[in-house]
């Protein structure tokens, strides 16, 4: 059986896309569809359903994805045993948060890749509450989250840095002129926030619930950058990691509003399945969050 062929599966099965399974892979979109059909040839089964332009992975392929990852994983150790001696080489999939993977990872992963350019890097953006099933399905080998999941014993985590959060507004905004706001003042503002059911944006959410402070409206959007326009713009006001508009602060885009709150602060973490076999791209990665941690 060819790794290949196994390898090509199991993007198939992530993606449930030929062509973006093509894309990572650096094939061609016919050499993926040949490594499938020569695959399902062998083992004389369908492994996915095709309905229009849709792929669906069946009850067959399901059975191949854990011993294909076995499989995967084998080979993997077995190549590197006899490469101690050479580059570190090899892919390695990373899950991130938006915020992290927009404003803190690219000079790590530049870093990385300086170090160790023979390592492809595929990066994911997520929800933080996504990665805990990512890396149970493998889907990807390490995610930087800003959520705890010490209570997930089947997940190891690393403590990577702590910052704070700022409510923020633009200049003209009446709260602005303040010098000291209670969160009672924030009654009936029209607030902009993260569409994440976990962490900083959450935690807001049930402070307010819980001090009964009616909001005029809520608007949720997927994009941090997006938040930012629509706050500069007068839209509303917004809570958010102080490192993502620390810029902006500077820059008198926006401003930080004195709102007196017990911290809601963010937890970066590097987290990953304690099962995981520890490849050499992934070993050196741990190793510079380690050093940075120092």
């Amino acid at each position: 059986m060819d790794i290949k062929q196994l390898q090509t599966f199991m993007v198939v099965a992530r993606l449930l896309n030929f062509r973006a399974a093509a894309e990572e892979l650096n094939y061609s979109q016919s050499t993926v569809s040949d490594h499938i059909r020569n695959l399902e040839q062998e083992l004389g089964v369908k492994l996915f359903e095709r309905l229009g332009r849709k792929v669906f992975l069946n009850e067959e392929g399901k059975k191949l994805i854990s011993p294909a990852e076995k499989i995967i994983q084998d080979d993997e150790e077995i190549h590197e045993l006899f490469n101690k001696g050479e580059k570190i080489h090899g892919t390695l999939r990373i899950g991130a948060a938006e915020t992290l993977c927009v404003f803190w990872l690219p000079p790590l992963l530049k870093e990385y890749s300086k170090i160790y350019p023979q390592v492809r890097i595929i990066l994911k953006m997520a929800d933080c509450l996504e990665f805990p099933e990512l890396l149970e399905k493998n889907f990807v080998d390490v995610a930087f989250s800003l959520h705890d999941e010490s209570k997930r014993k089947y997940l190891s985590q690393i403590d990577i840095f702590d910052d704070s959060t700022v409510f923020v507004s633009a200049p003209d905004c009446p709260l602005a002129a303040l010098k000291k706001i209670s969160m009672h003042e924030l009654e009936d503002q029209a607030f902009i926030l993260t569409e994440s059911e976990s962490g900083y944006s959450m935690e807001l959410k049930n402070l307010l619930k819980k001090l009964n402070i009616k909001v005029d409206t809520i608007m949720e959007l997927g994009s941090i950058e997006a938040i930012k326009q629509c706050v500069k713009k007068g839209l509303g006001i917004t809570l958010l990691p102080r490192m993502v508009v620390k810029k902006e602060i500077e820059n008198g885009e926006l401003v930080a509003l004195p709102v007196e709150i017990d911290g809601i602060n963010i937890h970066a973490k590097l987290i990953y399945h304690v099962d995981k076999w520890m490849s050499a791209p992934m070993e050196a990665l741990k190793n510079i969050v380690l050093l940075k941690n120092n």
